[in-house]
């Protein structure tokens, strides 16, 4: 008789761990992360963007991150970021120089608890493009 409550309990107790453990992997938690980006920046001033993600926040003073760490127009190199959802712009657009390390920005309460994406487009007017790459995140706490 002892065995099978011994039994019953491990089995159990199992159970409890494995649905803990599963249920665990699906809690979002904001960080400030480098979410690697690489963009084809097109002439004219046209748009490139990232894939969206979802910004949890409620708080505006939770700010997103660019770092712009490469450009194949060449060093130094200013491109023009912001916050996009849906092709409505949620942040001010910065101009951020290749190399100048993580800038840190205020995003717009219409970006709150909603997917939005890293918009960017050459600072200048040109009629070729240049690849720009590095590190964003929609949200740093």
């Amino acid at each position: 008789m002892k065995k099978t409550i011994k039994k019953y309990y491990r089995v159990g107790l199992a159970g409890v761990m494995g649905i803990t453990l599963l249920t665990a992997g699906n809690v979002a938690l904001a960080s400030n992360d480098n979410i690697e980006y690489s963009f084809s920046l097109k002439p004219e001033h046209a748009n490139s963007y990232s894939k969206e993600r979802y910004r949890q926040t409620t708080d505006t003073s939770n700010k997103w991150k660019v770092n712009y760490s490469y450009s194949s127009e060449g060093k130094g190199t200013v491109a023009t970021y912001w916050l996009d959802k849906s092709g409505t712009r949620v942040s001010d657009t910065h101009d951020v120089a290749q190399g100048s390390g993580a800038k840190y920005y205020t995003a717009f309460s219409t970006a709150n608890q909603e997917n939005v994406r890293l918009g960017v487009e050459n600072n200048n007017y040109t009629t070729s493009g240049f690849t720009a790459s590095g590190y964003w995140d929609e949200e740093i706490n």
